[in-house]
């Protein structure tokens, strides 16, 4: 299901039993103005999730423009709305983006024994920082400051694509 901005406790809850999968688009949120998804409560309650730009609505294909907005919106709603909502970290952000919605397609999004290669490569070298970075700090720069220009190639199950 997309969006799912404002289920109920007990529409939470069938979510989890049903295991429903939840693509959460912040940018398309934002541009419709239909709301904040409470993130932080589903992923408190375990319900399987990752992230998605909506295409239609949505001003952005891009998997890492979209883990920064999640951020950002969850802070927003921290802010505005609820204390109690943990905005998202980075960290999490990137999960939403890579394995936990790979798992909607089954063994994706991660670099684990089992699961399928599909990956891109990126070049960072012109996202330059006046100090030495350690790869976190790397993949956090990237996620925030990259585009298009900074892919090299791209993989699907092992092939390369781009």
């Amino acid at each position: 299901m997309a969006h799912c901005i404002y289920l109920t406790e007990d529409e939470i809850k069938l979510a989890k039993q049903n295991q429903v999968f939840i693509a959460h688009c912040p940018d398309s949120n934002m541009n419709l103005s239909s709301g904040i998804a409470p993130v932080r409560t589903y992923l408190n309650q375990e319900l399987k999730m990752g992230l998605g730009s909506d295409v239609a609505a949505g001003d952005s294909l891009s998997i890492f423009k979209m883990m920064t907005e999640a951020v950002k919106v969850s802070k927003l709603l921290w802010r505005l709305q609820d204390q109690n909502l943990t905005p998202l970290s980075i960290d999490e952000a990137f999960y939403l983006g890579t394995k936990g919605g790979g798992e909607f397609f089954g063994k994706v999004g991660s670099f684990e024994e089992g699961y399928e290669f599909d990956a891109v490569v990126i070049d960072d070298a012109s996202l330059e920082h006046p100090q030495p970075l350690t790869l976190k700090q790397r993949l956090e720069r990237v996620i925030y400051l990259s585009d298009d220009r900074n892919l090299v190639s791209k993989y699907v199950e092992g092939i390369k694509i781009i």
